[in-house]
C-alpha cells in the first residue's frame, strides 16, 4: 500500500509517503507559506521513489485542529488529488498524531495543543484507543484530569512536539478512508468569534 500523508496544521508542515511500512518523512522549512511548499514537496517525495500520484492508493492528511488556514490548505489538497485519481482520503486528527509515536505501551499519553492564554486541546489515548475524545479545554483543569504519570506530548507541554506527517500515514494505513475529509475544529475561528 502507498499512501502520501499531509500535515500543515501547524507552523512546520510535513509531507509523508508511507510505503508497504516504511515512512519517509519530509519537514518542510517555515520561511515558505504552507500553500507554496507542500504540493512542491510531495511531488518531490514521490520523484524520489519514481512515484506519481497516479501510482498511490491512498491520500491522508491532518485535520486538525490546528491553524485554521492551515487545516484547509491540507484538507483542499487531500481531497482535490483524491477526487482526481479516484483515490480514498484517510482523515486522521492532531491530537491522535501527536500521540501516534508513543503509543507503543500500556501508558496514558496525553496530547495537548497549544491555543494560548491558557487555552488547548487536548485529547488522551492507551494502548491505541482515545479515552478522552478531542477537545477544546483550558489546559489546567484538562490535566487534572488524566491518571498520575501520564506521558505528556504537543505544544502546550514541554516536549513541544508538533503533529507530523510520518504519524499521520501510519495511522492512515491501517484504516480505511472516505473519498472526501472536513476539517475538525473545536472552536469558532477568530474571524467567527468577532462578528459576535
Amino acid at each position: 500500500m502507498k499512501i502520501l500523508a499531509f500535515e500543515t496544521t501547524d507552523a512546520v508542515a510535513s509531507v509523508a509517503l508511507y510505503r508497504d511500512g516504511e515512512t519517509d518523512l519530509v519537514l518542510l522549512s517555515t520561511e515558505k507559506r504552507h500553500a507554496e511548499s507542500v504540493l512542491p514537496a510531495a511531488e518531490e517525495l514521490l520523484r524520489r521513489f519514481g512515484l506519481v500520484t497516479a501510482d498511490l492508493d491512498a491520500f491522508a492528511v491532518d485535520v486538525g485542529p490546528g491553524s485554521f488556514t492551515g487545516v484547509r490548505i491540507g484538507v483542499c489538497l487531500a481531497n482535490a488529488l483524491g477526487l482526481a485519481h479516484g483515490k480514498p482520503v484517510i482523515a486522521v486528527n492532531a491530537l491522535e498524531a501527536l500521540a501516534e509515536p508513543l503509543l507503543g505501551t500500556e501508558e496514558t499519553v496525553c496530547a495537548l495543543i497549544d491555543a494560548r492564554n491558557g487555552n488547548g486541546y487536548g485529547a488522551a489515548y492507551r494502548a491505541g484507543n482515545c479515552i478522552e475524545p478531542p477537545c477544546a479545554c483550558e489546559i489546567e483543569p484538562f490535566l487534572e484530569r488524566m491518571p498520575k504519570g501520564c506521558r505528556l506530548t504537543g505544544t502546550a507541554t514541554e516536549d513541544g512536539a508538533m503533529p507530523k506527517a510520518d504519524a499521520v500515514a501510519r495511522i492512515a494505513a491501517k484504516r480505511a478512508g472516505e473519498k472526501q475529509v472536513s476539517p475538525v475544529y473545536l472552536k469558532p475561528s477568530q474571524a467567527e468569534r468577532m462578528q459576535s
